[in-house]
């Protein structure tokens, strides 16, 4: 019910229970009449409620019954001696619960519904193979093998909103009142129209701009932030952004090919972590000032280890498998 403003909220109760003037019709009528998916918000709610009605029916709890056999109780109760007045505030009290109980489960049951129906709306894309995609309001996605895109069928006026895992290049159509936001596992991004590349990994997450501006945050913490120009990239781990000028191409992977020209090797082994999703770290304290070598070098169809191997005869330096890490020193 992200939708509805407390105001239209408090109107549409009274009309499900019944106690609506005609002023609070047109009121709602207004409302909706603004956008379609303010209409799908009341029918759903409604539906919700009346599905509430149904499941406390299904249980046949006759509450009138109920109230006048312990109506018929306290009667008879005060009959006999004092020392029962306590069972029958005990039984008295524990009907009103289970009054209370089918009512509240009926309501979770409701919100249950709901919570499934508005899963259902979500659209979910997993490319199985470097796949475009077109999205309803204009932009374009360029997933790569394996990355997951999940977006509502229908973005919200003020939004639109899309969850992200792997990667995935934006080419974002620009609608000032409704901003375009990415979620990750870690981080939030948010653009108005510019284009970016975006690497959602388990480890670590990307973002480099190509055109336009981005900002890029720290979903969990808000106030932990960059923002990032055209030709500018950040690197969050969870903790902080590595912000730098990026002197490659983020669409490699879309080329099918890595090159690099008198680039510092500290940012080819990033480049090679993202690209192939697998650690690789320079040992700076074996090897002081191994991560500043210069490196040009062109990259296609090569496994990780090949290239690595490739660097490592190019270098002089050697490199060795540490758990899940390839350490060049």
């Amino acid at each position: 019910m992200e939708q509805l403003p407390d105001h239209i909220k408090k109107i549409l109760l009274r009309k499900l229970q019944g106690a609506s003037a005609k002023a609070d019709d047109k009121i709602i009528a207004d409302w909706a009449s603004q956008d379609p998916a303010y209409e799908e918000e009341i029918a759903q709610l409604t539906t919700t409620w009346r599905m509430a009605d149904e499941w406390l029916e299904e249980k046949e709890f006759d509450t009138s019954s109920a109230w006048s056999k312990i109506d018929q109780r306290i009667a008879l109760a005060t009959e006999k001696k004092n020392d029962t007045t306590n069972t029958v505030f005990w039984m008295n009290t524990l009907l009103k619960t289970l009054v209370a109980a089918a009512i509240v489960a009926g309501f979770l049951f409701g919100g249950w519904w709901w919570y499934n129906k508005r899963q259902e709306s979500f659209t979910i894309i997993t490319a199985a193979a470097d796949q475009h995609v077109t999205l309803s309001e204009g932009t374009s996605v360029w997933l790569r093998k394996g990355a997951t895109i999940r977006l509502p069928k229908t973005f919200k006026a003020d939004e639109r909103k899309i969850y992200l895992s792997g990667e995935a290049y934006f080419d974002v159509k620009t609608i000032i009142q409704q901003p375009f936001r990415i979620e990750t596992g870690k981080g939030l991004i948010t653009v108005l129209g510019t284009s970016f590349l975006v690497n959602a990994g388990q480890q670590q997450e990307r973002v480099a701009v190509v055109t336009g501006k981005v900002l890029f945050a720290d979903k969990d913490h808000p106030q932990k932030r960059c923002t990032l120009s055209a030709n500018e990239e950040a690197i969050f781990t969870g903790e902080t952004f590595e912000r730098k000028t990026f002197t490659s191409s983020p669409l490699q992977w879309q080329q099918e090919e890595l090159s690099f020209r008198s680039t510092p090797l500290k940012e080819v082994i990033q480049t090679l972590t993202i690209f192939y999703n697998h650690p690789v770290k320079v040992d700076s304290a074996q090897t002081p000032g191994a991560g500043e070598i210069s490196i040009t070098a062109s990259f296609g169809k090569e496994s990780l280890s090949q290239a690595v191997d490739e660097i490592a005869k190019l270098t002089g330096l050697h490199y060795r498998q540490q758990q899940d890490t390839l350490i060049l020193y």
